[in-house]
Parts: C-alpha cells; structure tokens; sequence
C-alpha cells in the first residue's frame, strides 16, 4: 500500500510539472505568435487555467515532502506527548476540511457539467474541464493527510518537514533572550 500511495503522490508531482510546462509553452507560442503576427487565442485564460491545475496537483506531493508552511512555534514548546497529540487533532481537523473542500470541488465541477458552463474567454472552454483537476488535487491532498494520520496513529511517524522550515525554528529559538546567569546586573 505504501508504494501505491507513493507513486499516486510522484504522479501528482508529475502532472503538475507537466502543467508548469505547459504554461511555458502557451506564453512561448504567444511570444513566438506575436512576432509574426499572430494571436494565440485565449491564451491568459489556458495559463490561468493550467496554473490553477498545476497547483492544485502539486499539494499532495509538496505535503508529503513537508513543502507546505507549518507554523509550529507553539508546539514546539509542549512535551514530546503533547505535541503528537496537538499534530494528531490538527492533521484530523485537515482531513475532515480538505475532504469536504473535496466534496465541494467535485459538486460545482459535476454542476458545471449538468449546467454545460463555459468560460467567458474568446475561446469557450467547458467549465467542468477546468475544476476537475482543483477537486481531483484536493483529494489527493486529502489523501496525504489521511495517511499521514494513519501513519501518526498507528506507526509513531511525525510530520514531514522542510530543512528550511527547521533552520527558521532554530533561528527563532536562538533569537530568544536567555537569562542572565552571571549575576552580573545589566
């Protein structure tokens, strides 16, 4: 099962690299147009478009790498106890959230489709094309979570978190006054 969810989170990593890639192309052909003259119609909007599926792809596996900004100075102060359990009810309030943002995605997505909505741009593009990737990312997020609680629970793992991320912790723990142990008055 870990390998499964592995490759399901390298694969997210992957469609949102090819959706940044994507992005350059467009902008290039724009680029590339305009010197001769033509226009790449809609282009902004496939950018917009791809940007928004790109970095809805890329939450799963930039969560599962600790990319993701964790504010954490308060938990680092508790004892080794409370903190797993301070990263237990947190990682549970983020499943429940980000599976009912899932929820959500999907339900306007599936309403688009009903509704056969279209973008406003010069080149009508079917609405429901366009969510399905923010829904389908914030699941995979879900997932990650999901796992991550599971993984807290049951297997004693902790949180993933960025080297940069540490480096800042440390910083800001250093920066705090320490007691003066001399004796010596200020």
């Amino acid at each position: 099962m870990r390998q499964v969810l592995d490759r399901f989170y390298s694969l997210t990593a992957v469609l949102s690299g090819l959706c940044i890639v994507a992005i350059c192309l467009v902008i290039l052909a724009r680029v590339v147009g305009r010197w001769f003259g033509v226009e790449v119609p809609s282009s902004d909007d496939f950018a917009g478009f791809l940007l928004v599926a790109g970095s809805f792809f890329g939450l799963a596996y930039t969560f599962r790498q600790g990319g993701h900004i964790r504010v954490s100075l308060v938990i680092s102060k508790l004892s080794t106890r409370w903190q797993k359990r301070a990263d237990i009810f947190v990682l549970v309030l983020a499943s429940l959230l980000t599976l009912y943002l899932s929820w959500y995605l999907f339900f306007i997505t599936y309403e688009s489709y009903l509704f056969e909505e279209v973008s406003s741009g010069y080149v009508p593009v079917p609405l429901w094309l366009v969510q399905f990737p923010m829904g389908f990312g914030m699941l995979s997020l879900a997932i990650a979570i999901i796992d991550q609680t599971v993984g807290c629970l049951f297997f004693d793992q902790t949180i993933a978190s960025s080297e940069e991320q540490e480096l800042v912790e440390q910083s800001v723990i250093n920066m705090q006054p320490h007691a003066n142990t001399s004796g010596d008055a200020l």
